[in-house]
């Protein structure tokens, strides 16, 4: 992203992957329902505190692609928080995740948590963001996995978060957590339900949010069995542990679709790929490959073919060797 002051208002916003430009009334910032309310979002929860930016121009434009679950909306978000030091505003990194997250919350109105934002501020090069959603504490775990490489295949299909059943989900766990704390008391969040409670509490939740509040309960556990797996430097422990997700989000969180599970299926069938799962909040994007670096050649010569014989649709893949850092100054 690119920024600089300008004399008289309105702030430009241009974005070099849609070519639309936006404005932006620095001293009345309001909702328009076009891409650029993710960054008016960012200034105006900053204006509640540290005063109306000055007018300015910015331009937004990256390789993440848009809708794939590649959290493209916290990037924009955070990207507008940090660029802010150019305004005269002064934040911390996670001055800028909780700003990015309030934004898509409150102002675009996606029931989102804290996780993407976060590992958006504050990651840092060949590391893991372990994350508690819950107090926001963090710790960053080496991605020791010798000659493992990421594989983001993108399976053609697009969606919007916030049009999706994203907000619906939310909405299910927090009655399930409702009704669970009626009977065995009151819990902050389900991450903090264990499976004997949940077993107890079963018969009298309703069928769906018993199976949302189960998935819930075992992808917690699933990260702490991730983390000593990186610790560990076992990725096929960690594949197993992928595929494993895949099948509680397809299955219990119901937020996969065909085309997710094709190509996850597709995946982890190859040689040398130890595990894969959806990304993102679901619905159409991308899955997540963990491949043995010499193999992903022959996956990327393989799956493609496999997949739109199986889909109709065309993917693409982007190959990540060592986790990056998050947005900076620059």
């Amino acid at each position: 992203m690119l920024i600089r002051a300008k004399k008289s208002p309105p702030a430009r916003l241009y974005s070099a992957a849609s070519g639309e430009e936006a404005e932006l009334d620095p001293g009345r910032i309001a909702r328009r329902g076009d891409w650029a309310d993710y960054a008016r979002g960012v200034l105006a929860f900053l204006s509640q505190s540290r005063g109306a930016p000055p007018p300015f121009e910015a331009l937004y434009f990256g390789d993440l692609p848009l809708g794939a679950g590649l959290s493209s909306s916290a990037s924009l978000e955070v990207v507008t928080a940090v660029s802010s030091a150019s305004l005269g505003y002064t934040l911390d990194g996670e001055e800028a995740a909780r700003a990015a997250w309030r934004a898509e919350n409150e102002f675009v109105g996606v029931s989102c948590g804290i996780m993407d934002q976060y590992v958006v501020a504050l990651a840092e090069v060949g590391t893991v963001l372990f994350l508690d959603c819950g107090t926001a504490a963090y710790v960053h775990i080496p991605f020791s996995l010798k000659d493992t490489a990421i594989v983001i295949g993108h399976t053609g299909v697009y969606r919007s978060l916030a049009a999706s059943a994203y907000n619906r989900r939310r909405r299910e766990c927090e009655e399930a957590l409702r009704t669970i704390s009626g009977r065995i008391g009151g819990r902050e969040d389900l991450s903090h339900v264990t499976r004997e409670e949940l077993a107890a509490a079963r018969p009298y939740l309703a069928e769906t949010a018993g199976m949302r509040t189960e998935h819930v309960i075992e992808e917690n556990l699933r990260v702490r069995e991730a983390v000593r797996c990186l610790e560990g430097g076992d990725p096929q422990g960690l594949g197993r542990l992928l595929n494993l997700s895949h099948a509680s989000l397809r299955d219990l969180y119901q937020v996969s679709s065909p085309e997710l599970d094709a190509l996850q299926e597709i995946s982890q069938a190859r040689p040398g790929v130890w595990g894969c799962r959806m990304t993102g909040a679901g619905f159409g994007g991308c899955v997540i490959a963990l491949v043995n670096r010499e193999a992903v050649p022959a996956y990327l010569a393989k799956v493609p073919g496999l997949y739109g014989d199986a889909t109709g649709r065309e993917p693409f893949f982007i190959v990540v060797n060592a986790p990056s850092g998050g947005a900076r100054r620059l």
